[in-house]
C-alpha cells in the first residue's frame, strides 16, 4: 500500500445483538417458550445475525432454581409473566467518556441523556462547555487559544478541572508546544518500541551485536 487504510470509526458503545429484539424475547417467554434455541431460529429469520448464545444468557435470568432445567413449551396460565429488567444508568466515568466525543459520534440517546445532564444541573453544563472546548482544541491543534482555556478552568470554579489546568501549567511550553507546532516525537517512540520488542524476543539473552544485527536486518 502507498498509504495507511483509512481510520475506521468504531461505535464507542457495545450494544448488545438482540437488543432490538428484547421485547420479542420476553413476548415469546410469556407465551411459554423456553427453548432458546426455537427462538433462535425465529429471530433468524426476523433478521438477527448472531447466535444463540446472547438468548441463552438473556433467558437465564428468567429461570428459577425449579425449572431451571425446563427448555420445552409450558402452559403461560400457570407462570408468571415476566418483565424486562430495569436499565443501569450509565456510570459518571461512562458520562465524562460520552463528553470527549465528538457530538456525531454519540449515539442519540447519549446525546438525549448528555442534555438532560446540562438542564438538572449547572455545574455539570460548566464542566459540559469547558470539557468540549478542550477536546476541540485538542483536536483542531488550536494551541493559541490554550491561555483563553486555562483562565476560563480557573475561573469556573469546578475542582476537577482547576487541576487539570494548574497540572497543564507545570509543563506549559511542552503543551504549548504539542498544540501548537506540525512535529512530535510518536517516531521516535516507535523505535523505542520496535527496540524493545526485538530485545524481549530474545528473553534477555541476545547480546548487543546480535541485537544490532536483528535491528538492521529488520529495518
Amino acid at each position: 500500500m502507498t498509504e495507511p487504510p483509512p481510520r475506521t470509526r468504531i461505535n464507542q458503545q457495545d450494544r448488545s445483538r438482540i437488543s432490538p429484539y428484547k421485547d420479542y424475547l420476553i413476548k415469546r417467554w410469556n407465551d411459554g417458550v423456553r427453548n432458546a434455541q426455537q427462538v433462535h431460529r425465529e429471530l433468524l429469520e426476523l433478521g438477527y445475525t448472531g447466535s444463540d448464545q446472547p438468548i441463552v444468557r438473556y433467558f437465564a435470568q428468567f429461570r428459577t432454581k425449579k425449572n431451571a432445567r425446563k427448555f420445552k413449551h409450558v402452559d403461560p396460565e400457570t407462570t408468571t409473566p415476566v418483565k424486562a429488567p430495569p436499565k443501569r444508568p450509565p456510570t459518571a466515568s461512562q458520562v465524562a467518556h460520552w463528553i470527549t466525543f465528538k457530538q456525531d459520534q454519540r449515539l442519540d440517546w447519549q446525546q438525549k441523556y448528555l442534555l438532560q445532564l446540562c438542564q438538572a444541573d449547572q455545574e455539570i453544563q460548566l464542566a459540559y462547555d469547558l470539557i468540549t472546548e478542550f477536546t476541540t482544541l485538542l483536536r483542531e491543534r488550536a494551541g493559541d487559544r490554550l491561555d483563553v482555556w486555562l483562565q476560563k478552568a480557573e475561573e469556573q470554579g469546578i475542582a476537577e478541572l482547576k487541576r487539570f489546568a494548574a497540572s497543564l501549567k507545570k509543563d506549559y511550553d511542552a503543551v504549548k508546544a504539542g498544540l501548537t507546532l506540525i512535529w512530535s516525537q510518536g517516531p521516535v517512540e516507535g523505535h523505542v518500541h520496535r527496540l524493545k520488542l526485538l530485545k524481549r524476543q530474545s528473553y534477555g539473552r541476545a547480546s548487543f551485536e546480535i541485537l544490532r544485527k536483528r535491528v538492521l536486518q529488520c529495518g
